[in-house]
């Protein structure tokens, strides 16, 4: 049973790898393309004086169609049918290495397996790759014993087939192998990327999203507070100074908010000049959350001037059933316009809002 879940979650995390960087499709209908083309092929050779039992070759090829259609529909392949279709291409080419009239037909079909090895690389684990060199193993020595009883083949020709068959593995599993490391390196890049800023490495909105979604901490006597901090006047810093030091008084601003981060709280770059902070906080610290901001913002250099105007808003989670979506995101996404409106009536210099603390804080960074 272990061995079985094991081998599911190998399934699992190859092919939510190759999704990911979006193959899993082109893997997919390339072993449909794959199969019924072997299969039209064995039964073409077998009514064509390549088999001993061509009506076998042909009841054993047709299902090859059936996985055919099966591959090249949408729906996802299911653990146990990946499993038994390795399982009908072994027994298939085994059976057909035994009926063949020659032993080019016999090595043909060992080329075949090795398809059907390369298939296990991409999706299976060790248990699936041991038992498929066993077959190549027992699959060989059924080509090579046929060959010398029908003596159409000499000794050099046959030891350079079987070198050439298990070269062919080996590199079959190095490129797979190699390849899925190089892929799964690759989807962790892709999500990364899509959940967070590049120049600031915070979250972004989508990463912002996926966070509040993913909290299950305790809720009990606890508020949500979200603050939305943005840089006065960022444009003329970019014009005085040049975008590179644009962007260096973004990611100074970043280095600074992460004094905040914690457990049970998310920074975000939500766009341009802009910055967002979720937190989970007891009853008590949500008076004071502005100044917690302020703290954060004041801790820079001394060098270029940078104001920036804060908004802030909460909710007690115990409302989170007032929402039409009870959940984290929807109250996070009603709080964020609420402390973005607040920040822009700072910026006006408007009285405070309803739902919202508001300080401007004056840092500078060096």
């Amino acid at each position: 049973m272990g061995d079985a879940r094991r081998g599911a979650q190998i399934y699992a995390t190859s092919s939510e790898i190759l999704e990911r960087i979006d193959l899993r499709r082109a893997v997919t209908v390339l072993t449909a393309v794959c199969v019924t083309g072997i299969a039209a092929a064995a039964i073409s050779l077998a009514f064509s004086g390549m088999s001993t039992v061509p009506f076998l070759c042909l009841g054993i090829s047709i299902p090859g169609f059936a996985w055919g259609v099966r591959y090249a529909l949408k729906k996802p392949v299911t653990y146990p049918e990946s499993l038994a279709y390795v399982a009908y291409c072994d027994v298939s080419i085994v059976i057909g290495i035994c009926v063949v009239t020659t032993s080019g037909i016999a090595f043909v079909k060992l080329a075949w397996l090795v398809a059907a090895n390369t298939y296990t690389f991409v999706f299976h684990g060790r248990t699936a790759v041991a038992i498929q060199s066993a077959v190549t193993v027992v699959a060989t020595a059924l080509a090579v014993g046929g060959a010398v009883f029908r003596g159409d083949s000499n000794a050099p020709a046959l030891i350079t087939i079987v070198a050439t068959v298990i070269l062919a593995n080996l590199i079959a599993a190095w490129v797979i192998y190699g390849g899925m490391a190089q892929f799964a390196t690759h989807a962790d890049d892709r999500d990364h990327l899509a959940r967070h800023d590049d120049l600031t490495g915070l979250l972004n909105r989508r990463g912002l999203q996926e966070a509040c979604e993913k909290w299950t901490g305790d809720a009990k006597d606890r508020h949500i507070v979200v603050a939305v901090v943005d840089l006065d006047e960022f444009k003329s810093i970019n014009d005085t100074y040049g975008h590179g030091v644009g962007d260096e008084v973004l990611r100074r601003t970043a280095r600074q908010l992460q004094a905040l981060q914690g457990p049970d709280r998310f920074l975000a770059r939500l766009g341009g000049d802009e910055f967002g902070m979720v937190a989970i906080v007891c009853s008590d610290e949500v008076l004071n959350y502005h100044q917690v901001v302020q703290d954060a913002m004041d801790s820079g250099g001394d060098e270029i001037p940078v104001n920036s105007s804060v908004g802030v808003a909460s909710e007690a989670l115990s409302r989170l059933g007032d929402l039409p979506d009870s959940s984290l995101v929807a109250a996070v996404a009603d709080l964020l316009i609420k402390a973005d409106n607040a920040m822009y009536r700072v910026k006006r210099g408007d009285s405070l809002g309803a739902y919202s603390i508001e300080r401007r804080t004056e840092y500078r960074i060096g």
